[in-house]
């Protein structure tokens, strides 16, 4: 029993002594050589009342939350930082662009419901409007014919006439207009080749909403009223649609 007390005794004191080890440790003063470009740094804040030690401390948190991140989002800045840029230029760089690309959606969108009367419904309205139109039950052509927005998409260029659009100018503003109205979070384009377009559609709701939507495009993009002869190929999936779009060819 003795025995076992002095070593359980001899553990605590062990155990003791590490920790006023470490406590030492850690209060003595870290002395390292810096750059004169560093000291002119810490000499601006030292002056506005920040001590040393914060300073130092919040710099090693930034610089372990930046190096933390995914490597995904490592690349994302390596793919897209200037070469002669730092990483905070870059950053400053991305949210001013998002801020401007969030400011002129809401400016789209107001404009929008301002001046083309539009209407912002929910989802399950609007899967409910596409079950009403159909007829008979399979059918889904009846809504989409009737509801071709050329006029939406002169407005988005300027008022210009439909003869006067590119195709690229067509596509971009579907990418754009359909993705603010939240019909789809996210629309791809793919130039394969010289005369063929890939398009993916996103979205979050049910093949039945693809297969609307692929009629819809299917009939705007042929519509007689654009400049240009196309064939229209698309797949639908349960939260996707892919279309590919031949230019040069009449239906």
């Amino acid at each position: 029993m003795i025995d076992e007390l002095e070593k359980n005794k001899k553990t605590d004191d062990d155990e003791n002594e590490e920790e006023a080890l470490d406590s030492e440790l850690k209060d003595k003063p870290i002395y390292v050589k810096v750059s004169d470009t560093t000291r002119m740094i810490i000499d601006k804040y030292k002056n506005l009342g920040v001590t040393i030690s914060n300073l130092i401390r919040d710099a090693i948190t930034s610089y372990d939350d930046f190096n933390s991140m995914s490597p995904e989002a490592q690349g994302i800045i390596e793919k897209y930082k200037n070469q002669e840029e730092t990483d905070f230029i870059f950053l400053e760089r991305v949210l001013k662009y998002y801020d401007d690309l969030k400011q002129a959606d809401r400016d789209l969108w107001i404009r929008a419901r301002d001046e083309m009367k539009m209407m912002l419904i929910g989802k399950t309205t609007f899967n409910q409007l596409i079950r009403a139109a159909a007829e008979p039950s399979t059918a889904l052509d009846k809504p989409f014919k009737k509801n071709v927005s050329l006029d939406l998409i002169m407005w988005y260029n300027n008022s210009r006439p439909l003869k006067s659009l590119t195709f690229e100018e067509v596509i971009h503003t579907i990418q754009k207009i359909w993705v603010v109205a939240n019909y789809f979070y996210s629309i791809d384009i793919n130039h394969s080749t010289e005369d063929e377009y890939h398009m993916l559609f996103r979205h979050r709701q049910n093949k039945r909403y693809s297969e609307y939507w692929l009629g819809y495009f299917t009939e705007l993009l042929q519509s007689k009223e654009l400049p240009f002869k196309c064939i229209v190929e698309g797949q639908t999936y349960d939260e996707s649609i892919s279309i590919t779009i031949k230019l040069g060819y009449d239906t």
